[in-house]
């Protein structure tokens, strides 16, 4: 009789509980490796808002520190009636806007700011030719031409852009382009006619406008030129215009998930004195009486920026069982600012699927201070 040995391995029932243990630890590595993958997104989001945030307000606030370069204290201060003309050859011609304001906000509603930075002459550059020179006789009616005591940093020296004056007397100022120079009688001259950009205009706009005539010894400041940067938001993008060597407007792309810029004015109380005092009163929306075009009052009373700009992280979050995001609740962005209105109407119809970084700053108009403007 033969003698048959047991079986020796797994039985069926543990070859079910080795399973059941196995799918356990299978779930629990996926639900630690979906967690920190999850983290990871909400990291990687977050520093991407945080990049492009930061590297935003600090452009901005970069130019907006040094609106005004280029023009004297006493010239800008000293006007309260501003004649100006530009014909750039797309638009219509008239009147420089904002020309003696050297930050401007444009009021977006309920969207984003739009903020211009005004300068007369080449931020880039480490200083500036200071060159207040004089009228030494009274321009004879519709004279396109009137001598200075000096040509010192009024001569041009490129075909384009040409240097720009500004004459003031008596409060009543008037910008004028610097077409040529003769220098054995010192007169500089001031022709309309030549080509885009213009900002001399004909006799018949002058005499249309009321332009007014100057006496001797009124003041003329000469400067390099005129631009103008301005940062708006574009489909939900932070853009820069400004123009390039020859004059000609570009537009840039400096960071995405921008979904909001929002600024307003510093200003000062009303003062009838000189000098006047820089210390900031309050802060208003560039609305009402602070919309732009700015009075040369209102103007001079801008001492400082505060700006916001909201950053939107590139990863999106799923919704919850229920479909709907609630990663950004509307109670969150209501404490985004103590002072900054964020409108979600604006925002994209999913923005509750995203998260935000805000930056906030004060920005002060260091050339408008220290010129105690």
């Amino acid at each position: 009789m033969s003698r048959h040995n047991k079986s020796r391995g797994f039985g069926l029932v543990e070859i079910m509980v080795g399973m059941v243990i196995s799918m356990i630890a299978s779930i629990v590595v996926f639900q630690v490796f979906a967690s920190a993958e999850r983290q990871k997104r909400g990291t990687t989001g977050a520093a991407d808002a945080q990049t492009n945030g930061a590297l935003s307000l600090s452009m901005v606030e970069s130019d907006v520190k040094a609106a005004g370069w280029g023009l004297d204290a006493h010239t800008f201060s000293d006007c309260d009636r501003v004649f100006s003309y530009i014909d750039d050859g797309v638009s219509a011609p008239g009147a420089v806007p904002n020309l003696l304001t050297p930050a401007v906000i444009s009021e977006g509603g309920t969207g984003p700011d739009q903020i211009s930075i005004r300068y007369f002459d080449n931020p880039a550059n480490a200083n500036y030719k200071f060159a207040l020179t004089a009228l030494t006789t009274k321009p004879a009616a519709g004279s396109e031409s009137m001598r200075v005591r000096s040509l010192y940093g009024c001569t041009p020296t490129v075909a384009v852009p040409k240097p720009l004056a500004l004459i003031q007397q008596s409060g009543t100022c008037t910008l004028v382009q610097i077409t040529k120079v003769e220098k054995p009688t010192l007169t500089i001259w001031t022709e309309s006619g030549l080509g885009a950009p213009s900002y001399n205009p004909p006799g018949a706009y002058k005499l249309a406008n009321a332009w007014p005539a100057y006496d001797k010894g009124a003041d003329l400041q000469c400067f390099p030129q005129l631009s103008q940067k301005t940062y708006r938001i574009t489909n939900g993008q932070l853009e820069l215009q400004e123009p390039d060597a020859n004059g000609v407007l570009q537009t840039f792309q400096i960071a995405p998930d921008i979904l909001s810029l929002q600024a307003q004015y510093g200003i000062t109380d009303v003062c009838a004195g000189t000098p006047c005092p820089q210390k900031i009163t309050d802060w208003v929306d560039a609305g009402g009486a602070w919309a732009a075009p700015l009075s040369n009052a209102n103007s001079k009373r801008i001492k400082a920026l505060r700006v916001a700009v909201v950053a939107r992280s590139a990863e999106y979050e799923k919704p919850g069982s229920d479909g709907t995001c609630k990663t950004t609740t509307e109670e969150a962005v209501a404490a985004w600012s103590s002072w900054a209105k964020f409108d979600i109407t604006t925002f994209p119809a999913d923005w509750q699927c995203y998260r935000y970084k805000v930056f906030e700053t004060v920005v002060p108009l260091r050339n408008v201070i220290w010129g105690n403007v």
